[in-house]
């Protein structure tokens, strides 16, 4: 046998390796995926009939400045189910604000928020709520589908890529709700005034007809989603019912203390671990800080700010809970620091390395906070939940 035919062999054996390693990635994937986001494939048996044009009257539209898109439409779901809660309460039952993860593939960077996918499923019996993540490759099915369970009363959860939605560069996973349709597109609430967009924070009330996209528009940045984190679906979206409301805290603080402490052993650096990673990234590469960084920087600000404001005013005369409010507004001070630093451009080592320990104090505060809700979950007597304002943005 030749030469070239052995190359030809050889070329042959490598590319059924590489296939056959692509085929089982995407079966893990999708074990993974079944076992955390549990989906539930449409079926057009389940998929009745409904009118041309539909709108839902009582879903009132929440929308911020800062990044809370899906605790946002998680918060506007409940108030149409019955139940009033905060934005800073359901960030709380999700885990989303508490935490962070590493970037991986990044030069320095990391997101201070988690999984809000799961943070869904993990929240929604504490809204008397429970979770159908419906997920499709057929395009027809899904706008099909989207259309009927609005018609039967439920506003509907989207994750989708704003960057297709706004016509921009980039990926930017989103959440949106669908509140109505017409026979070419659909009406929904945006959950984010999003900067460069003709979108203002506030609470309006419900009825209002909120934005519109089209057919296309809605499946082209749904499935960008998908591609972008390699779902084995093409389209998704969340529907939640009415549920017996779950009252006992416990698994609550036992995972929001696991996502502040971090510690797994596979995958991505997350919670303290990964603060006290960007810190030494931002040691040795501080010359790729950007604005990238910057905003998560950032958003790492208020999101501890908030949580620390929810734990004084829900959880007072808890001495562990308020001194976990105080290290994390102390933590969201930090990174306040961390982002003016960036922005007013960092110029040495001697700077770097102050940022880096502005961080490694965020990670140790973090930390200890992890630490003090791990014992709440053991402790025979729980802290109570106070009824306390709700703290909703004004009024645009």
């Amino acid at each position: 046998m030749g030469l070239v035919a052995w190359t030809l062999i050889a070329v042959l054996a490598a590319l059924l390796t590489w296939v056959g390693w692509g085929v089982r990635v995407r079966l893990l994937t999708r074990q993974h995926l079944s076992k955390t986001h549990l989906p539930v494939a449409l079926e057009s048996t389940t998929v009745g009939d409904f009118p041309p044009s539909h709108h839902l009257e009582d879903v009132p539209w929440h929308c911020t400045r800062e990044s809370y898109g899906e605790a946002n439409a998680l918060q506007m779901i409940a108030l149409q189910k019955g139940r009033a809660a905060s934005r800073d309460e359901v960030n709380f039952l999700m885990g989303a604000t508490y935490g962070a993860v590493a970037m991986p593939g990044k030069e320095v960077g990391f997101s201070p928020f988690t999984d809000p996918e799961l943070g869904h499923a993990v929240a929604a019996p504490y809204l008397g709520l429970v979770r159908h993540f419906y997920t499709t490759d057929d395009p027809k099915l899904y706008l099909r589908a989207l259309r009927f369970h609005l018609f039967r009363g439920h506003p509907l959860r989207i994750p989708l890529d704003a960057s297709v939605l706004y016509g921009r560069k980039g990926f930017f996973p989103h959440s949106d709700l669908l509140v109505g349709y017409d026979e070419k597109g659909f009406f929904y609430y945006a959950t984010v005034a999003l900067e460069g967009t003709p979108l203002e924070p506030g609470i309006r009330a419900p009825g209002h007809q909120g934005r519109w996209m089209a057919d296309e528009t809605l499946l082209e940045a749904v499935e960008s989603v998908s591609k972008g984190f390699r779902y084995p679906w093409r389209y998704i979206f969340t529907l939640f019912e009415p549920w017996p409301e779950q009252s006992d805290l416990k698994p609550v603080w036992r995972r929001n203390a696991k996502l502040l402490m971090g510690g797994e052993k596979r995958g991505p650096r997350q919670g303290a671990a990964a603060i006290a990673q960007t810190a030494d990234k931002v040691r040795k590469r501080w010359r790729s800080l950007g604005a990238a960084q910057l905003k998560q920087f950032l958003s790492a600000a208020y999101t501890r700010q908030d949580n620390a404001d929810f734990l004084r005013a829900r959880f007072a005369g808890n001495d562990g809970l308020m001194r976990s409010a105080n290290l994390l507004e102390q933590a969201g001070q930090n990174y306040q620091s961390v982002g003016q630093a960036i922005q007013q451009g960092i110029r040495s080592q001697a700077q770097a390395n102050q940022v880096a320990a502005w961080l490694d104090e965020a990670a140790a505060a973090e930390w200890e906070v992890g630490s003090i809700f791990a014992r709440v979950a053991t402790s025979a007597l729980q802290p109570m939940m106070h009824a306390g304002d709700i703290g909703e943005p004004a009024q645009p």
